[in-house]
């Protein structure tokens, strides 16, 4: 993301000085899978929205850096955690901690890390309480999404479980909690109204919902060389997605049976899965459906933007922001 370049910079630069410190030295084996994970890449996205929010409010960000680390090292202490779940092998194009040590390594570590985020976060003086809260709830909330997660992946694709509501509740909990307690962390350090931070915090929720469900359009209909990965992969490992939920919804009788059997069967041709399946999402024009939605959830959050009653010259990188997610090609 282009708007968020300048805070990613100064991220990382001060996650790198804070990590050499003597503070995080020993035990190596305690340390090193820390700052492999912290270290290793990332677009910095929740970290950058707290300086981005603070800056919005205050006009600066120095002050919202112990913050933004925070959130940075707790959203990476949950992605240890889930790819341990996940049993996943690769994280930004290199080993996952658990992969390149061990699971009961990569367990301690990241519970090294979580603590590591509740260190940064005692370095905000008076604002101590109310993040401390903030996290606390967000924590819960994400923990909540995973579990949901876990239960629509186990779950039969008949099963009730597998529907809109639920779906968009877990990915709101798994993801754009995160990211709302990130813009309103960061507007409250700034010195926004509560007025004015529960607002963003809501802007947060609901980019953060079409941020995920513009992933679930990507995976299917995206451009291999924008999306960063080859597309397909959802349908290819049968995996519940707006998509599919809409798709369920909306077909009838044969051809909804044909879906139920395509996206439960692994023995099939995978290119031969895929064009079947996309086939029976455009009979029912799933994507532009899906789109539609996306779309308004941006426009939600655009009205809210536009009700904080700052300039305009001040909301100006937050609309980029906005606008980009939005733009992504498909």
């Amino acid at each position: 993301m282009r708007s968020l370049e300048a805070y990613q910079s100064a991220i990382n630069e001060a996650l790198v000085t804070r990590l050499q410190s003597d503070e995080f030295a020993e035990p190596s084996g305690l340390y090193e899978p820390c700052k492999y994970i912290l270290q290793n890449g990332g677009k910095r996205v929740r970290a950058s929205l707290v300086l981005l929010a603070s800056k919005m409010f205050s006009g600066s960000y120095s002050s919202a850096m112990s913050v933004a680390l925070a959130f940075e090292t707790f959203h990476n202490f949950t992605l240890i955690h889930d790819d341990i779940m996940d049993k996943a092998s690769i994280r930004r194009g290199k080993p996952t901690v658990h992969t390149k040590w061990d699971e009961n390594t990569a367990i301690l570590s990241g519970d090294a890390v979580m603590i590591i985020a509740y260190l940064f976060f005692e370095e905000s003086g008076t604002f101590v309480p109310q993040l401390f809260k903030l996290l606390n709830k967000t924590a819960l909330e994400v923990c909540e999404g995973q579990q949901y997660d876990v239960d629509l992946e186990n779950a039969a694709l008949s099963d009730s479980i597998v529907s809109e509501p639920m779906y968009l509740k877990m990915i709101e909990l798994k993801t754009s909690v995160l990211l709302a307690a990130c813009l309103k962390a960061g507007a409250i350090v700034g010195g926004a109204s509560k007025e004015d931070a529960d607002k963003i915090y809501e802007i947060g929720r609901l980019i953060g919902i079409a941020f995920q469900l513009q992933d679930d359009v990507l995976d299917t209909y995206g451009n291999e060389q924008t999306f960063g990965k080859k597309i397909g992969g959802d349908i290819r490992v049968n995996k519940k997605t707006y998509l599919l939920i809409q798709a369920l919804q909306s077909l009838q009788g044969a051809e909804k049976q044909q879906l139920l059997q395509l996206m439960s069967d692994s023995s099939i041709d995978e290119t031969d899965k895929f064009n079947k399946v996309v086939a029976l999402y455009n009979s029912v024009d799933v994507k532009s459906k899906t789109v539609a939605v996306i779309t308004d959830y941006f426009r939600q959050a655009q009205t809210i933007l536009d009700s904080i009653q700052i300039a305009d010259i001040q909301k100006e990188e937050l609309k980029t922001f906005m606008s980009e997610l939005l733009s992504r090609e498909y």
